[in-house]
């Protein structure tokens, strides 16, 4: 019972970051001239060294808000059932940079092995 319990905090937590980061973040951030404004797209684009004639923004930004979200929802969820403020604090730490290495990364990786294979 307690894994369906995690499960619906995740899911609860995860729908409402998702609408909330869509809605307010990414709504001024439609097209790529806005790229300015982002930096956490920029840094994506420059470290994986993506082409963004090849590649769709809109398809970038979504997959980075999605990303981001189910960082966001499951370091939220796993601190809620934690007790000890300090655990709480070096949990949150240690897996969000572990989490977005590794998600960053296999994003990165997927989306230039699509530029090389055609259009994104």
């Amino acid at each position: 019972m307690e894994i369906l319990k995690f499960i619906g905090d995740f899911l609860l937590i995860f729908a409402l970051v998702y609408i909330v980061y869509s809605v307010f973040f990414n709504k001024k951030r439609k097209d790529y001239k806005d790229l300015k404004k982002n930096d956490e797209i920029k840094f994506f684009i420059r470290k994986y060294d993506l082409d963004m004639r090849k590649t769709k923004y809109k398809s970038l930004l979504r997959t980075l808000t999605f990303i981001n979200s189910f960082i966001i929802s499951l370091e939220t969820t796993i601190v809620l059932y934690i007790e000890n403020y300090i655990v709480k604090i070096i949990v949150c730490f240690i897996s969000s940079i572990i989490l977005l290495y590794a998600l960053y990364t296999i994003t990165g990786n997927y989306y230039k092995k699509k530029e090389n294979e055609e259009d994104v």
